[in-house]
């Protein structure tokens, strides 16, 4: 290996370190926020095959929104949803 080419490939690691630590920085966080909101997702299986369940709410607004994801078919279908924070005040699902 002639002078050259041993500088050529330190050259080469040295690039190639500074790269490697410009990427070791720190690691963004990853957030699903949308309009400066807190969402809680619940996920599970439906009762019908090839179907899921899932639930997002925004818990600083107290709404919940339902759907359904069919794998079969590759379709989304919202359930439906509900004002969580009205049906506290409201005592809506309390025992009695």
């Amino acid at each position: 290996m002639n002078r050259r080419s041993l500088s050529v490939l330190i050259v080469l690691n040295v690039v190639l370190l500074a790269a490697i630590a410009l990427t070791l920085g720190p690691v963004p966080k990853a957030e699903a926020q949308i309009g400066g909101g807190s969402f809680l997702m619940i996920a599970g299986s439906a009762a019908q095959a090839q179907q899921q369940v899932i639930y997002v709410m925004d818990s600083r607004t107290g709404n919940l929104v339902g759907f359904t994801v069919n794998s079969a078919n590759k379709k989304v279908e919202i359930i439906g949803g509900r004002k969580v924070a009205d049906d506290i005040k409201k005592g809506v699902g309390t025992p009695r």
